[in-house]
């Protein structure tokens, strides 16, 4: 693994909290295809338009999304296109990691 500086670090664990937040999330993986509005985003999330817009600013300033307005329309898109990978790769991650549970519990259970 790489060595990073402390500045670095921090700077790593400050995407990752942003990113732990499941209604965030939910937001980034509606907008990782196609961008969206806020109101297309409220309706997809069940979530209040006060909610969304406040999730969509944290992640405005943390650089994950790029929003450009059209008219009386926000948009809302992906701004750095890793996230899409990291999403995917914890997701399997966890995949394997509940099917590895999964055995070992069916093991002691048999």
């Amino acid at each position: 693994m790489e060595m990073h500086s402390k500045e670095a670090l921090r700077q790593i664990a400050d995407r990752f909290k942003v990113l732990s937040n499941a209604t965030r999330l939910e937001i980034l993986q509606y907008i990782c295809e196609q961008e969206k509005t806020v109101s297309e985003l409220v309706t997809l999330t069940t979530s209040k338009q006060a909610n969304v817009s406040r999730h969509l600013g944290l992640l405005l300033r943390a650089g994950l999304v790029h929003r450009r307005a059209e008219g009386t329309h926000v948009y809302y898109r992906i701004a750095d296109e890793s996230l899409p990978r990291l999403c995917a790769v914890i997701s399997e991650s966890i995949k394997s990691r509940t099917g590895e549970l999964l055995a070992a519990f069916d093991e002691e259970e048999g």
